[in-house]
């Protein structure tokens, strides 16, 4: 098999095999996907090894994954085919513009609270945008992994993005009314290692919460998890379920608190301290269309219609 990584010029058609292919982990979910024979995959990904001279996928029973050239190229195909979208966009009139596939990263918790209850409102406005939505607490590499959007709580200074914030927030101490009615309410922070407490895995066994005395000055607790959770919408679910007292961001638990599901604790004790929530995207991809208009909306429903306003 000759190599000849100069000369050829892929169809996108098969780059877009290609991933899909991966990202699926299959020729027939692609295929299925794409409403096409999966014998017209199999063949444009055939035809990308055999132009680049290399193997791209590997086959077993778990299904398919990227060589270490495979992983490369499908790298620079996402960045490929996002710009092909652009392009055909910005040559389309102005509704829809905002078109072709966008994919968002966040968090479980932050997917379940921000985008999902207006996604049928994005759709709508936006009917030639297809979304994929990545919910994952780890923070996700925007140009490998070939994200538009990621939905965070920290940025870098080393982070290659361009950040927009969309909200500021605290995270205050919640339990379950059934919780604290068998166990009793903490007066003070000092008796939180007497109670239940639920923590995220990738804190550790012990953490260390940050409260204010009643003086105002800062006061630190270390508690041993009684529970702890991989991911921030486990925790919140598990204290909704009576696990224990747990730390959440004040704006995803306004809900449960409103009918009653939780109560916050040892709330003269909140540390106050000030955290944002930003949309992030890489400098190559802020200035796309479907990349603009679903930061501007998410900022629009951040701040009319979900609990993320400034702490004073």
């Amino acid at each position: 098999m000759k190599k000849e990584p100069r000369s050829f010029l892929p169809d996108p058609a098969d780059l877009r095999w290609l991933v899909r292919s991966l990202d699926l982990r299959s020729f027939s979910a692609a295929a299925r996907e794409m409403d096409v024979a999966v014998s017209v995959v199999a063949r444009g990904v055939d035809r990308l090894e055999a132009g680049y001279g290399v193997r791209l996928l590997r086959r077993s029973t778990h299904g398919l994954s990227a060589t270490p050239e495979g992983a490369e190229l499908v790298q620079e195909a996402r960045a490929l085919l996002a710009q092909l979208e652009d392009i055909s966009a910005s040559l389309s009139d102005q509704h829809s513009r905002v078109a072709g596939t966008l994919r968002l990263a966040s968090s479980q918790e932050i997917c379940e609270a921000l985008v999902l209850p207006h996604l049928a409102d994005l759709q709508a406005h936006y009917p030639a945008l297809r979304v994929e939505l990545l919910a994952d607490d780890r923070v996700a590499d925007l140009v490998t992994e070939g994200i538009d959007v990621g939905l965070r709580t920290t940025v870098g200074h080393s982070d290659l993005v361009v950040a927009r914030e969309l909200g500021r927030f605290e995270r205050r101490l919640y339990a379950a009314p059934a919780y604290l009615e068998q166990h009793g309410t903490p007066a003070d922070p000092s008796e939180l290692p007497q109670h239940h407490t639920v923590t995220h895995t990738a804190q550790g066994p012990a953490v260390t919460w940050a409260f204010r005395n009643a003086q105002g000055k800062p006061l630190e607790v270390t508690v041993r998890s009684r529970l702890a959770a991989s991911s921030s919408a486990l925790v919140h679910h598990a204290l909704v379920n009576g696990a224990g007292i747990g730390m959440l961001s004040s704006p995803l638990a306004a809900a449960d608190v409103a009918q009653g599901r939780l109560v916050e604790v040892l709330a003269p004790f909140a540390s106050r301290t000030v955290h944002t929530l930003y949309a992030v995207s890489s400098p190559g991809r802020r200035n796309a269309a479907r990349v603009k208009a679903v930061i501007d909306f998410l900022a629009k429903a951040a701040k009319d219609r979900w609990a993320l306003a400034p702490v004073r």
